[in-house]
């Protein structure tokens, strides 16, 4: 079976949450990879009703409500020559922002999360079915 490289913006699910009493009901760890994948999601949230699943990696989070990141947080982009990255700009995560990142969130009430699934992760490193694009 035939593996491929993944561009770092290619995801596969996009899911809008609002921030509840308990945050998102998404966990996060990262791993030693340095991808950033999901562990836990809370039964009956929204990201449970889009059918995110533990192993899919986080490639994105953006501030629907256009506050964040701020001045403060100076979240950089991952192009380092693109500098640093606007409020309410999409802002992909990777193990150099990761810390950043999750500050971020925490501070969000509307976060849009962009997630690449375990099974397509898979299909590129050709343990799984083949996908078709």
């Amino acid at each position: 079976m035939t593996s491929f490289q993944i561009p770092y913006d290619l995801y596969d699910v996009m899911i809008n949450v609002h921030k509840g009493q308990s945050g998102y009901g998404i966990y996060f760890a990262q791993k030693e990879s340095g991808d950033i994948v999901v562990t836990k999601i809370d039964q009956k949230s929204e990201a449970d009703s889009a059918g995110v699943q533990p192993q899919d990696k986080l490639i994105s989070v953006k501030d629907l409500d256009g506050v964040y990141p701020d001045e403060k947080m100076a979240v950089k982009a991952h192009d380092p020559s693109a500098g640093i990255v606007a409020p309410g700009e999409e802002v992909f995560v990777s193990k150099d922002n990761y810390h950043q990142a999750l500050d971020m969130v925490r501070q969000m009430k509307y976060c849009q999360f962009k997630l690449l699934s375990k099974s397509l992760q898979d299909a590129s490193n050709g343990k799984g079915p083949p996908c078709v694009f």
